[in-house]
């Protein structure tokens, strides 16, 4: 089998490189492989911000399954909850319907889906590549690794891991809090989460915890932390799955040859635990890339090292890629050893409402500035 471009990972990632890529230019062959077969189950808060609905739609793709629209998010920090308000709403979807519909709209653009087809083998070459999934061989031009934190690509391309931090979640049934609840009071270097959600029209809540450190016993605070907020709820069948995010690091590899990375495979927010967002933002961002691949410099033997130099561009000049990288800085501070004075800051209101700006989307100078000034007040007290 032949492609112009060969997508590893069939999530959001995945699926924006691919529609996008088709949109820049229609005649392209596409092919999209998974290990999984959909629907499939993705342990995730599934939570939306107004950045990530923004990238959705430059990707190409629409919200088309059941979600809970948000318009309010509470900071518990220091013993106060801090409510505010979100500029741009969030949309909370359950991912294994939302991932479903990715996968439709892949194919409704024209792009080639393979299911239980995991990447065996990966070899590159002038001009492109050759891989084994599921049993097949695929020659390609230029490939996005979007396969996830616990994917291959990254091994199989000779990258080095990455750094990988655990998570849980459960969705438990029932009404929920109309807000987006990150409860920074629970002991952990990183947070728990109430989100409201969906579940094939359903109203649900994912409930999680998420830490930037190995945590002992991650399952165990994720049931206390629901019997708290939730008392005399049943936990049984109460299983929460074992998951990872691998966080994005700046000076990180963004590929390897014609390969670029995306989505959880190059990383995810180390602030908020974010990956849908920046998903959608480094696949669409590699598959218009790749699209552009098959003519010009980027053709030609020095083709795959300023493929992955333009896309490192891109990727730092982007406003999502500002607000990653902003998380990136704020993520030690706020979450590491001496993060007692940058937890106060973040009971502050106008910090908050700062911090939902820029996960909201909003253009980064204003709220970046915000935070900058209100910093320097606060450590003047």
């Amino acid at each position: 089998m032949n492609a112009d471009l060969l997508v590893v990972g069939a999530g959001p990632a995945g699926c924006a490189a691919a529609v996008a890529a088709r949109r820049r230019a229609p005649s392209l062959r596409v092919v999209v492989v998974d290990s999984a077969s959909f629907p499939r189950e993705k342990p995730c808060g599934g939570a939306i911000p107004g950045g990530g609905l923004s990238e959705l739609a430059r990707a190409g793709l629409a919200l088309r399954v059941p979600h809970v629209r948000v318009d309010h998010a509470v900071l518990r920090v220091g013993g106060r909850s801090t409510r505010v308000r979100l500029k741009r709403p969030a949309a909370v979807v359950h991912r294994r319907e939302f991932d479903l519909d990715l996968v439709a709209q892949a194919r409704e653009a024209g792009a080639g889906v393979l299911e239980e087809s995991p990447l065996g083998s990966l070899r590159l070459f002038d001009g492109g590549g050759v891989a084994t999934a599921g049993g097949r061989e695929i020659r390609f031009r230029v490939a996005v690794a979007a396969d996830g934190a616990s994917g291959t690509s990254r091994r199989l391309l000779g990258l080095p891991p990455g750094r990988r931090v655990p998570l849980r979640e459960v969705t438990v049934e029932g009404r929920a809090l109309p807000d987006l609840l990150f409860d920074l009071d629970e002991g952990l270097p990183g947070y728990a989460w109430r989100f409201p959600s969906a579940r094939q029209g359903r109203p649900v809540e994912s409930v999680g915890v998420y830490s930037t450190e190995p945590a002992p016993a991650l399952s165990g605070r994720l049931g206390a932390f629901v019997e708290r907020e939730r008392p005399g709820l049943e936990l049984r069948p109460f299983s929460p799955e074992p998951w990872a995010l691998r966080m994005f690091d700046s000076g990180g590899p963004v590929g390897a040859g014609p390969v670029l990375l995306a989505g959880d495979a190059l990383g995810a927010d180390p602030l908020a635990g974010e990956g849908i967002r920046y998903a959608l933002w480094s696949g669409r961002t590699a598959g218009e890339l790749a699209a552009r691949a098959r003519g010009g410099l980027l053709a030609t033997s020095a083709g795959p090292g300023l493929l992955r130099g333009a896309y490192r561009l891109r990727l730092a000049a982007s406003r999502s890629g500002l607000a990653l990288e902003l998380a990136c800085r704020l993520a030690p501070r706020l979450y590491g050893p001496e993060a007692g004075p940058w937890r106060s800051l973040a009971s502050d209101r106008e910090v908050a409402e700062a911090l939902a700006d820029v996960v909201s989307g909003l253009p980064l100078p204003a709220p970046a500035l915000r935070l900058a000034s209100r910093y320097r007040a606060l450590r003047r007290r």
